[in-house]
C-alpha cells in the first residue's frame, strides 16, 4: 500500500502512524509543525519498497515485536497529539483573550477534545515581578478548533502562591 503524494494543499510529512498530515501546507509543502527533517510521503514509498520482503519474516520471528510498536506509536501520537494542541494555543491566545501571550501552564485531554491554561499579561509593570497575569482556560474540539475561553484567575508575576487544580 504505497503512498503517493498527492496534488492537494496538504502537508507532505507522515504522522507517528504513517499517515499522511491532514494539515495545511506553506510555501515549503510542510505545515507549521513539521519540516524537512521529517519522513515524508515520497519517502515513505522508497522505504515501503525495500521492506516488503522483510515484513513476513520479521512477525514471523517475534509476534511480540510488532505489539511493542504499536504501543510505541499510540505513545507518540499522544505526544504529537498534545504537541499540535501546544502550538495552536500558543500562536492564537494572545490574540484570543487580547493580551500578549506569557505560556502555557496546562494541556490536558478532555471528554469532547481538549483544554489549556494559558497565562497572558493582562498588565504590565516595572518591576516586572508586579505584572499582572490572567490564567485562561481554553477549550479545543479533537482537531484543534477553539471551541471557548474563559479567565480563571489573575495573580501578580512575583506572587509565590500555589494554584488549586483547575477543572
Amino acid at each position: 500500500m504505497a503512498q503517493t503524494v498527492a496534488s492537494d494543499d496538504r502537508c507532505i510529512a507522515l504522522t507517528a502512524a504513517g499517515e499522511r498530515c491532514s494539515r495545511s501546507a506553506g510555501e515549503n509543502e510542510f505545515c507549521y509543525q513539521h519540516d524537512e527533517s521529517d519522513p515524508t510521503v515520497s519517502e515513505a514509498e522508497t522505504t515501503e519498497d525495500e521492506s516488503t520482503d522483510d515484513q513476513s519474516g520479521a512477525s514471523d520471528a517475534d509476534p511480540e515485536m510488532d505489539e511493542i510498536e504499536v504501543t510505541a506509536d499510540v505513545d507518540d501520537e499522544r505526544i504529537e497529539g498534545i504537541l499540535s494542541i501546544r502550538q495552536t494555543v500558543k500562536s492564537t491566545a494572545g490574540d484570543l483573550v487580547g493580551h500578549p501571550f506569557d505560556g502555557v501552564s496546562e494541556i490536558s485531554a478532555a471528554e469532547e477534545g481538549w483544554s489549556a491554561v494559558v497565562e497572558v499579561v493582562e498588565r504590565r509593570s516595572v518591576p516586572d515581578t508586579q505584572d499582572v497575569i490572567g490564567r485562561y482556560r481554553i477549550e479545543l474540539d479533537e482537531e484543534g478548533t477553539v471551541e471557548g475561553y474563559r479567565r480563571i484567575d489573575r495573580y501578580r508575576r512575583g506572587d509565590t502562591a500555589s494554584f488549586e487544580p483547575t477543572q
